[in-house]
């Protein structure tokens, strides 16, 4: 299992993923491999290559969701679009990485967190207030995600 935070860690809320591993770094979280990563698609193909299972924490921006708010799904259930501001897609560079023959997770084991940010481009080591205050309850959704609970309270 690889947990991977996603994100700049300088700009503002597009650092909450690296924040997340930071904080499961501190606290712990036995049996995962934690990464911080600055950028999506081929970059994340080395990270995931050979792992079963993972979990990728992302701002995510949609103004139809509150400030702060935790959304989580597989890769498969978000249609493959998870490409937020990192150059290709996730779904593409898997694709093109399965194609060279690496062994990667399905889809179906790829589980995406994102905390709903506005802020993503704003230079600056501070989240916003609604997306600190969502890091607690973000680190208990990882770990309980990473032991394999399910995910219906957050």
């Amino acid at each position: 299992m690889v947990i991977i935070g996603l994100g700049s860690p300088c700009l503002s809320d597009d650092s909450v993923g690296p924040r997340v591993v930071r904080e499961l770094l501190r606290e712990g979280c036995p049996g995962a491999r934690l990464v911080e990563a600055h950028a999506s698609g081929l970059p994340l193909v080395d990270e995931l290559a050979g792992m079963r299972r993972a979990i990728i924490i992302d701002a995510l921006l949609d103004d139809s969701r509150s400030l702060g708010e935790i959304v989580v799904s597989t890769l498969r259930e978000s249609g493959g679009s998870f490409a937020g501001s990192h150059y290709c897609s996730l779904a593409d560079a898997l694709s093109l990485g399965r194609s060279l023959g690496l062994t990667l997770p399905a889809d179906s084991d790829i589980i995406l967190v994102g905390v709903v940010a506005r802020d993503v481009a704003t230079f600056g080591e501070s989240l916003s207030p609604e997306v600190e205050a969502a890091l607690p309850h973000t680190c208990r959704v990882v770990r309980s995600l990473a032991a394999g609970a399910e995910t219906d309270f957050y």
